[in-house]
């Protein structure tokens, strides 16, 4: 955390839609493209505990700490978010951001890994289709995406009043003391306000299940043989029916519509959606899971 350097990187979106997260020793040469969730401020202290915890998991060849590249915390913009919905799909954002992306990547980094939580997720879902080199992606790792296994509809609403009880409920247990006082606080640099109506589109957005037809599949076409592609699902989640049963039909079908990948679902027992804010090396395990070698 006390070598941390974040810097924004101007996009189509704004000034702060993505910032560039590096620890004293400039680029890595494995870059994790990392979609937090909706609304999040990527300069808090939490969010840098978590940034720091998947470097820490990523380190290259020579020892450094992986590179994290944030992506937009939201549509940021009253047309991005009229296509998104309009879509169901949230690959008009992964657009808008894909010339810097891009840049970054084909300059910088050799491999990369995509991480995603929540609203990160359904982003994070698209990436691989508009990289101009989808084959540097080692893996892929999302976790709880809304309406991944059906839609929520105008539940959404309440089912994000009792995510955000069960938020303090993790903050105030968390087993790691220092995370627990980076929640505590309401820190971080101030983030442009997003208007209400984007906020709104976005929400309803999450609320359709674009997840796996209208993002993740797109994705899967551009992917290497071997790739693992890792579906994260806490079992008390209340933004998916998260059961083995349903878990365990999504995964067999995606790995026969794509057999030459390596697709994988991890049920997170006893969770729900925000657990991850506990702990940070949450983050840490997601990867270490993702990047384990099942194929034969």
């Amino acid at each position: 955390m006390e070598r941390i350097e974040q810097h924004f990187i101007p996009s189509a979106l704004g000034n702060t839609a993505m910032t560039l997260v590096e620890f004293g020793n400039g680029p890595s040469g494995i870059t994790i493209v990392y979609g937090t969730g909706f609304m999040g401020n990527p300069t808090a202290t939490a969010a840098r505990l978590e940034m720091a915890e998947i470097a820490e998991t990523c380190r290259d060849e020579e020892g450094n700490p992986a590179s994290v590249l944030t992506l937009p915390t939201s549509s940021m913009r009253e047309s991005v978010a009229h296509k998104i919905l309009k879509t169901s799909s949230f690959s008009p954002l992964a657009e808008e951001i894909a010339p810097e992306l891009n840049r970054y990547l084909t300059c910088y980094s050799d491999r990369v890994g995509i991480v995603g939580h929540s609203f990160g997720s359904r982003l994070a879902a698209n990436i691989p289709s508009v990289l101009d080199n989808p084959d540097k992606t080692e893996f892929v790792a999302t976790d709880d995406a809304p309406s991944w296994q059906k839609p929520l509809g105008t539940f959404i609403a309440a089912v994000q009043l009792a995510e955000t009880i069960d938020l303090s409920r993790y903050i105030k247990h968390s087993p790691d003391p220092e995370a627990q006082k980076a929640w505590q606080k309401n820190d971080g640099e101030k983030m442009p306000a997003v208007p209400l109506l984007v906020q709104l589109r976005d929400v309803i957005a999450m609320s359709r299940g674009g997840f796996v037809y209208e993002d993740l599949k797109k994705s899967l076409n551009k992917l290497q043989p071997g790739t693992p592609v890792t579906l994260f699902a806490p079992e008390l989640s209340r933004m998916n029916d998260n059961s083995s049963k349903n878990i365990r039909k999504l995964i067999t079908s995606l790995s026969q519509k794509f057999p030459g990948l390596d697709i994988r679902g991890v049920l997170v027992e006893d969770s729900t959606h925000n657990v991850s804010v506990a702990n940070p090396a949450y983050f840490g395990q997601m990867i270490k899971l993702s990047r384990i070698n099942l194929q034969p």
